[in-house]
């Protein structure tokens, strides 16, 4: 198995995670998703998480995924996918408060980009989360300041935004919808 990220600070991270549940069977490399360190038809599994959205060009990222995955094997992608309407107003909230963030991708989109990188999507689908906004904001070390002032945008979603994240208090706590695309795909043989 092998774990890669851009950054040392992530690869420290993903070492300790994996030392706390006794994994030792990972090489950790720094390296770029969009510009893998490996070569053709390499891997039996592709998986990425919670990465995508901070990929400046996703297309490219999904080419090096098919290329590097070997013929008649799978790939797993899990990350943010919200609806359009509420997704324009998670953006603002996102790029605020993490700036490697660059866009969310619909379940829909990323049907069309796997399919036109030359993957067969077995299953796509968006499960929607009951977030916990003051943990999600606790996770980036947001200041009180900023963190209020984040939630105040989720919390004045107007339409279909509004009825996509139903935002509501919970013993003082903000509480709103979030999505994760489940998406299965697999590089057919040759």
């Amino acid at each position: 198995m092998i774990g890669l990220d851009l950054t040392r600070e992530m690869l420290v991270e993903g070492r300790k995670i994996a030392a706390e549940k006794n994994i030792h069977n990972v090489d950790w490399v720094i390296g770029d998703a969009e510009h893998l360190p490996f070569q053709d038809d390499t891997f039996d599994l592709y998986a990425v998480r919670a990465a995508p959205h901070h990929f400046v060009d996703v297309d490219a990222f999904l080419a090096e995924a098919f290329r590097v995955l070997k013929p008649d094997r799978d790939a797993a992608f899990v990350d943010c996918a919200p609806p359009v309407p509420a997704r324009d107003v998670l953006h603002e909230v996102e790029v605020r408060r993490d700036p490697s963030h660059i866009r969310s991708l619909t379940v829909e989109e990323w049907v069309t980009k796997l399919e036109r990188a030359g993957f067969e999507v077995e299953a796509a689908q968006a499960r929607e989360l009951d977030w916990n906004y003051e943990e999600w904001m606790g996770n980036q070390g947001i200041a009180p300041g900023l963190s209020a002032e984040l939630a105040g945008v989720i919390e004045a979603a107007e339409g279909e935004a509004r009825v996509q994240l139903h935002p509501e208090r919970r013993d003082g706590k903000l509480w709103h919808a979030y999505w994760h695309a489940l998406i299965r795909a697999h590089k057919p043989g040759q």
